[in-house]
C-alpha cells in the first residue's frame, strides 16, 4: 500500500459518538460480541487486535464529539509533521494535539469538506 505524502496510514481506530452510551455498549458487547477492553464514564474501548480499537464515546458539547456519528482515526508516525501538513493544506482544525506519547499515544481531530470529523493517531511509544 502506498502511504500518502501526509503520512496517514490505514485506520487504527473507529469511533461511534453515542447519544445513549449504555445502550450502545450493550449492543456492541452483547449482541455483536465485541470484546470489551476498558471503559470510563464517557467511553468504552473494544479490542480488535494489533493495536486496533473500536471506541464508543458519549456525545457531549466539545467539537470532536458534538453530534452522533461515526469517526475514523488514521495512524501516523509523526503527529506534528502530519498535522502541520494538513494545516498547510487548509484542512479545518477541530482540536490541538492531545494525549501522551509515552502513556496512551497522541491524537488530534480535523473536519473534511462536508464536516465529517476524523482523527490522526500516533501510537504510544514503546
Amino acid at each position: 500500500m502506498k502511504v500518502p505524502s501526509h503520512g496517514l496510514g490505514w485506520p487504527s481506530w473507529i469511533g461511534v459518538v453515542a447519544k445513549d452510551l449504555d445502550a450502545q455498549r450493550r449492543f456492541y458487547r452483547d449482541v455483536l460480541g465485541f470484546a470489551e477492553l476498558a471503559s470510563g464514564p464517557d467511553w468504552v474501548h473494544f479490542d480488535f487486535g494489533n493495536g486496533n480499537l473500536f471506541e464508543l464515546i458519549r456525545r457531549r458539547d466539545v467539537p470532536e464529539y458534538d453530534s452522533v456519528r461515526c469517526q475514523v482515526g488514521y495512524t501516523v508516525e509523526d503527529i506534528e509533521a502530519s498535522r502541520a501538513k494538513l494545516v498547510d493544506l487548509g484542512v479545518q482544525i477541530v482540536s490541538e494535539i492531545k494525549g501522551d506519547a509515552e502513556i496512551d499515544g497522541r491524537w488530534c481531530y480535523f473536519r473534511d469538506p462536508e464536516g465529517n470529523v476524523f482523527e490522526l493517531k500516533e501510537r504510544r511509544r514503546r
